[in-house]
């Protein structure tokens, strides 16, 4: 779960990232490394996993050390559930300290879960789990501090160099900035409207929303928390809630997250098999089963069930080796209609709400691939026909280009986003300190090279308008001084 690779020149500027999820934490250090605009827009999956390359808009990361915390056991390819919040951050302070550049880090991006303090104004809280998460253990720990000493970015100046977010708004920002890019190097940008606004959904443990309205990352009195919004259940839904409702908004009744994250997921499908059992113990195996010796498709069928539903049926959905089950579900399997259904409502509210030009869809579930045609197709049966002036929603195959995957599905979002956000720290402390001529470049020579165009047109112009001057104050001076010599007395 370690990838390295060797260290670039050492003028390089270096980022450290850290994308904390709820199960795990990724962290990564890479290297801003200078490319060709066009490479950028012909890399459709913006990762190049042979040279470790990442594209965020014009940008380009050459990615050096990768690591996941706690990484999967090499026997069962499960994640330990017995690692301790101090246990994991520890291990990214020593992941860091250990890839230390020789000139240190330029700065760091931590995209964390939430609830997070995501305002530096508020030194009690930013960088922190905030007490209302569902994560009892993880409630109050300070997640940038002690990673942000490991990289050597404490006080002063430095901390300028440092940017924490959620996992859902860094991402956002990430999708904004990467399809603003694409959209301006397109051949049809005029006849499309300039990209201004964007929703970032991740569906994993939990549910989260990231905004870019009106181009820039909302905020507002914490972040958003759009996973917990109500939403309308499909007819005669059974299931009773998740375990993470006792802290949620309206007790995780009905809500996206009580739907349609993995936890809900999973203890959906416990208590269908509960229900399952139940009936077999009332009613028999059913008129499926031959009766045999075990030989028939539905008597097989029947136990392996019960062997999956004895491995976790005693557990709930905090459980991250039991939420593994969902992996080796059918795509026909009713649990996936439940959480269609819920995404689908988050992105109609989302549309209704805010207007978004686009919403990207992300997170562990989103690998089941059969979800994105499922949620547009429940999203146009619920806008029902509102919205169908607008062009980009006047008909149902127009969605695909409204929700949409990620564009780092390979790598991971919330990665990226981390990146994204340390990218922004360091350009906007460079701004700070010498002004644009003082700024290190982060853009690629396209980019450089229409600033110079701009400047040297301006300088043109300029020219232009002086010689034209010029001209015009002397041939007055010549009418002047003709009429003067007309109206003087001959002598």
């Amino acid at each position: 779960n370690t990838i390295s690779v060797m260290n670039m020149a050492d003028n390089k500027a270096y980022l450290a990232a850290v994308e904390g999820g709820g199960t795990t934490f990724v962290v990564s250090v890479a290297c801003v490394s200078s490319s060709s605009s066009s490479s950028v827009a012909k890399n459709n999956n913006n990762n190049d996993e042979n040279n470790n390359i990442l594209s965020i808009g014009c940008t380009k990361l050459h990615l050096l050390h990768t690591a996941t915390i706690p990484k999967r056991d090499d026997v069962t390819g499960e994640i330990p559930n017995n690692y301790t919040p101090e246990e994991i951050i520890s291990e990214a302070c020593s992941f860091f300290r250990t890839h230390l550049p020789p000139d240190g880090y330029s700065a760091l991006g931590i995209a964390s879960f939430g609830p997070a303090g995501v305002d530096p104004k508020s030194k009690d809280q930013y960088g922190k789990i905030l007490s209302g998460s569902p994560k009892k253990q993880w409630r109050g720990v300070d997640i940038l501090s002690p990673i942000q000493e490991a990289c050597g970015l404490m006080g002063g100046e430095l901390e300028k160099r440092v940017a924490f977010d959620t996992d859902c708004n860094a991402p956002a920002l990430a999708e904004f900035q990467h399809r603003s890019y694409q959209q301006e190097q397109s051949s049809n940008t005029s006849s499309s409207k300039p990209l201004t606004s964007l929703s970032y959904i991740t569906i994993g443990t939990g549910v989260g929303v990231g905004l870019v309205l009106n181009s820039q990352p909302l905020h507002g009195l914490l972040h958003p928390e759009g996973g917990h919004i109500c939403i309308q259940p499909l007819p005669d839904d059974k299931f009773t809630g998740y375990s993470w409702g006792a802290k949620s908004p309206y007790k995780g009744l009905g809500t996206v997250e009580g739907v349609a994250s993995s936890v809900a997921l999973t203890e959906r499908w416990i208590q269908m098999e509960q229900e399952r059992e139940m009936v077999k113990k009332l009613y028999g195996k059913g008129s499926g089963d031959s009766g045999g010796n075990g030989s028939s498709p539905s008597k097989k069928r029947d136990e392996e069930q019960e062997q999956s539903s004895k491995i976790s049926i005693n557990n709930n959905g905090d459980n991250a080796q039991t939420r593994e089950i969902l992996s080796t579900l059918p795509n026909s399997h009713p649990i996936w209609l439940h959480a269609s259904n819920a995404i689908a409502n988050l992105c109609v509210s989302l549309l209704l709400l805010t207007s978004c030009q686009k919403i990207v869809l992300g997170g562990g579930i989103m690998k089941r691939d059969i979800l994105y045609s499922m949620v547009r197709s429940r999203v146009w049966t619920l806008l029902n026909g509102y919205l169908d002036s607008v062009e980009e929603l006047s008909d149902e195959r127009k969605l695909e280009d409204v929700i949409v995957g990620s564009s780092w599905e390979e790598v991971g979002s919330g990665l990226v986003g981390a990146f994204a956000l340390a990218l922004d720290a360091y350009e906007k402390d460079g701004e700070e300190e010498g002004g644009e001529e003082g700024r290190t470049s982060l853009l690629d020579s396209d980019a450089s090279g229409k600033k110079k165009t701009a400047s040297e047109s301006e300088e043109q112009r300029l020219f232009t308008s002086g010689v034209l001057v010029g001209i015009g104050l002397s041939f007055g001076c010549v009418l002047m001084m003709s009429l003067l010599g007309r109206g003087s007395p001959r002598r």
